[in-house]
């Protein structure tokens, strides 16, 4: 998620110089993480051995969908960092230690709310749409997501800052520096959200504690505000044709 015309391809930024060449064995073994993550998504372990079981089975794929939607997201942002700054010093390394560790804790609450999310679709489309859950199920659910959501991302806030404070060693250019402060200051935003389900989650009473989760929608907004205020497009607009 960035501002306008900032958008990451896998090869390159307009704005921003890559200092990581080959991958690392730090993104190698980030990489083997995230593939590891990405497996226990899956629907079933085993292929189906019926019309019926292969019916359930695609039934799941709304919520790994979503599940896997959020990960490969997660990857990104990860690969967009190391490709900015190849930072191989301890404490980057220790921080990214840290992220692998959140990160297989976040996928299991993840999987288990895509699982439900799945079920729930199926309910609908059978025309009898019912919770799959309880409230109070629910409401656990969430916050254990919610503060492996934050925790990830503050991880990945936490790398951003130290970036910015090896900014001199990595000869960031003025507008290098301005987007690694929008990188931090949207992770942030990231765990700030997680961090604000969290309490809404565990706060609010029943039955209305669950529908904390629409607060991930703030992130949107704020995060193009952040992007608007911190790293706004250099380029200017073009001239309107006489």
């Amino acid at each position: 998620m960035t501002i306008a015309r900032s958008l990451h391809p896998l090869k390159g930024e307009r704005d921003f110089e890559w200092r990581g060449g080959s991958p690392t064995r730090v993104e190698a073994l980030t990489d083997m993480v995230f593939a590891f993550a990405l497996t226990l998504l899956v629907v079933s372990n085993t292929p189906p051995s019926s019309f019926g079981e292969l019916q359930d089975q695609l039934w799941g794929f709304p919520g790994f969908a979503a599940a896997f939607s959020i990960l490969l997201l997660l990857w990104h942002s990860h690969y967009i960092f190391f490709r900015r700054y190849a930072l191989e010093d301890v404490v980057t390394t220790t921080l990214n230690a840290a992220l692998l560790f959140l990160v297989l804790f976040f996928v299991y609450p993840l999987k288990y709310l895509a699982t439900q999310f799945s079920v729930f679709v199926r309910s609908a489309f059978e025309g009898a749409p019912r919770a799959p859950m309880s409230l109070e199920d629910a409401q656990s659910a969430l916050a254990m997501l919610s503060a492996g959501y934050a925790a990830v991302f503050l991880m990945m806030m936490a790398l951003y800052i130290r970036a910015l404070g090896k900014r001199h060693q990595l000869e960031l250019t003025a507008r290098e520096i301005q987007l690694t402060r929008f990188g931090y200051v949207q992770h942030g935003i990231q765990a700030f959200v997680g961090f604000l389900v969290l309490a809404g989650a565990l706060l609010i009473p029943l039955p209305w504690s669950p529908f904390a989760g629409f607060f991930y929608f703030l992130i949107g907004p704020l995060t193009f505000i952040a992007g608007v205020t911190l790293a706004p497009d250099p380029t200017p607009a073009p001239k309107p044709s006489m």
